[in-house]
This record gives C-alpha cells, structure tokens and sequence, in this order.
C-alpha cells in the first residue's frame, strides 16, 4: 500500500485517534503548553496592532506636542491660524492662547492667558482643574496665583493698561508647574479686555515622530511669520515609549515561543520512549518509516490546531481585559492575527517534533521487541 493510500485509509486515522487518547497526560501537557502559547501570541500581538493608536491617544492627554509663536511679541495674523488649521489632520487639535501682564489695585502683577476654555480642556486632560469657567466673567486660576491674591474674596480686580475689570475665580488649577502662575480666562473676554490678540498656538497632532516633523515641516513652510517647534519632551518620550513597549512585546513573544517548543518538545521525546514498543510493533508490521513519521507529525499538528484555536479565543478575551483596564476602550478582533498565531502554533510543534522523530528512526524493533 502506498504511503498516500495508507494516509486516506480509515486506518490511519483510526491510529492517530487512538494515540492522541492513550497518550493521557502527555497529550494533555502539550496541548495546554500549545494554547497558552496562543493565548499570549493572540493577546500580545492584537495589543502590538492596536499599541501605537492607544498610546497616542493617550499622550495627547498631556497637552501640545507642536507649539507656533509669533515672533517679538506681536500677535498671529487670522490668515495664519486659518493657514495652520487647513494644514493639520484631521485629529489635530489647534488651541490659540494671549497673554498680558496685568496687575491688581495693590499692585501685585500677574500673567493672564486668554484662551477657548473647551479645547484647553480636551488638550490638557492631565491637568486638575476644581471647576471649569463657563460663563463670562469667569477665570480659572492657578493656586500659587491664589495664595499670593488670597482666597477670600469673591471677585478681583485685575487692571491692564488703564482698563480695569473684574472676574470670578469658579475654580482652580494645579499642575505642579508655570500653569499655576496664571489666571486663564476666555480669549473674548481677554480680546475685549486687552485689545491684543493670539500669538501662541498650542497644537496637539497624532502620529509617530516622523508625521509630527512632517506636520512641523509643513507649518513652517506656511507660517514664515512664526516659531515652529516640536515639543521634544513629549515627543521623544512618546517615540520612545512606543518603539520600547513594540520591542518588549516581540522579546516576550519570542521567549515565550522558546519556552513553549522546550516544552513540547520534552513532551514529545518522553510520548515516543513510552510508546517505543508500540512504534517497533508497527515496523516489524511492515509500516514504513515515512508512514510512521506522518502519524507522529500529525499528532503534534492536531493538537498545535486545537490549541491554536482554543488560545485565539482565550487571547481575545485577555487582550480585551486589558484593553478596558488600561485604555478604557473595546479592542476589536483582527483577522490577520488568527492565520499567524495558528500557523506559529503549528511550526512550534513541528519544530518540537523534529528530535523525537530522529529518535523514531533509530528503533530497532527486533531488539525493543525483545525487551532490550
């Protein structure tokens, strides 16, 4: 019987049955060391997909990477900050701030920032902020600007030039840095205040550090008027992070998959010196060696597929407890994940088969059937 008769005889897979059932503790060691090897791939890799646009995201909560001032102090042209706007993704977020230098009836100086309330609270999430101006009239002002103007009063006077007036401090803000030096209140009311206008834009763009200096390039070839600088601490750090964790996760993958194939691998060895007499039996029977190889190999795929597939599932649900734990958002399955964690299942168990199966060739079944 040729070996492609014999694989599609009811036969053969009678025999890889009965294998993969007789085999007991060892069938059930591999096939555990398989599936947790594609959980972790599953988890890791759907992460390592999803890593750059979380971790962007959430650098953006630490304010502006791109900063665009205008030169010696003298405001943005309109023209320039609808120039910046056209320019940025989609995504982008652009946040235009004044500032001035005002002072109270004592005398005490203090910087006053005008800016639009709403954005500045969407581009600085980190900031700890008691309550949000949202009305006219209303400032947010930083605690160290606080104690020096004291807390008990309900409204002060700040004075700019020889125009005086009065807001309400709803809230305060801490930030541990110059933040707290100022009073922030809405750019039309700093407009109608001051008379002066923007000249900072504070612009929050998501990308690699590539696109950033793309965008960067981009606005100072528009923005010949103004500064153009990347905000290289968040930068950097962002860059840096993302490129450590992307190298972390493939270290560990590769580990694990180390790990894994030593196991089955052992696993594999001890399956065929226990079942040594019955490999001698089946050549002394006339199978050949290719036959007997084809049924081992199979039994290590059988079970890399089982795993394989049991570990795609649990590794979605780990990769998604992560995802909610640490990002607060849905991961969504990826297609591409499956064919690879199953055909890397598969290679580690062929891998893993390589040494038993030269152990098989070397039986001698006259003397193993002797008891030798």
């Amino acid at each position: 019987m040729s070996l492609f008769k014999a694989v599609r005889s009811p036969l053969f897979f009678k025999m890889l049955e009965r294998s993969l059932v007789l085999r007991g503790g060892h069938t059930r060691t591999a096939l555990l060391a398989l599936t947790i090897a594609a959980c972790t791939a599953t988890a890791m890799l759907t992460l390592y997909l999803d890593l750059d646009a979380k971790l962007h995201k959430e650098f953006r909560a630490y304010g502006a990477n791109i900063v665009v001032s205008a030169r010696d102090n003298q405001a943005l042209p309109d023209q320039a900050i609808e120039a910046a706007r056209s320019i940025l993704p989609a995504r982008a977020l652009l946040v235009p701030f004044a500032y001035a230098v005002a002072h109270t009836p004592q005398g005490l100086s203090v910087v006053v920032a005008g800016t639009d309330m709403n954005l500045v609270k969407e581009l600085n999430r980190w900031w700890s902020v008691s309550h949000w101006p949202s009305t006219a009239g209303e400032a947010l002002v930083g605690e160290r600007v606080l104690e020096t103007l004291g807390r008990q009063q309900g409204r002060y006077t700040l004075i700019f030039g020889e125009r005086a007036t009065e807001f309400y401090f709803p809230g305060t803000l801490k930030t541990g840095s110059d933040e707290e030096n100022r009073i922030y209140i809405s750019l039309a009311d700093f407009e109608r205040w001051t008379g002066k206008r923007a000249s900072t834009l504070e612009v929050s763009v998501p990308g690699s550090r590539e696109q950033i200096n793309a965008v960067v390039g981009d606005l100072r070839s528009r923005l010949p008027m103004a500064d153009v600088q990347p905000v290289r601490q968040i930068v950097d750090a962002e860059a840096g992070v993302i490129s450590k964790t992307k190298l972390l996760i493939l270290a560990a993958l590769a580990l694990i998959g180390v790990t894994v194939t030593l196991c089955v691998l052992a696993t594999l060895t001890a399956s065929v010196l226990e079942r040594r007499r019955d490999f001698a039996m089946m050549k002394a029977l006339g199978s050949s060696q290719r036959l007997i190889n084809l049924l081992f190999a199979s039994e290590a795929v059988f079970l890399a597929v089982f795993g394989g597939l049991a570990g795609s599932v649990l590794g979605l649900g780990i990769a998604a407890w992560i995802e909610h734990a640490n990002f607060h958002a849905t991961v969504l399955p990826r297609l591409s994940v499956f064919p690879v964690v199953l055909l890397g299942t598969v290679l580690i168990a062929l891998l893993a088969s390589l040494f038993p199966l030269t152990k098989l060739k070397h039986l001698e079944p006259a003397g193993i059937l002797k008891g030798e």
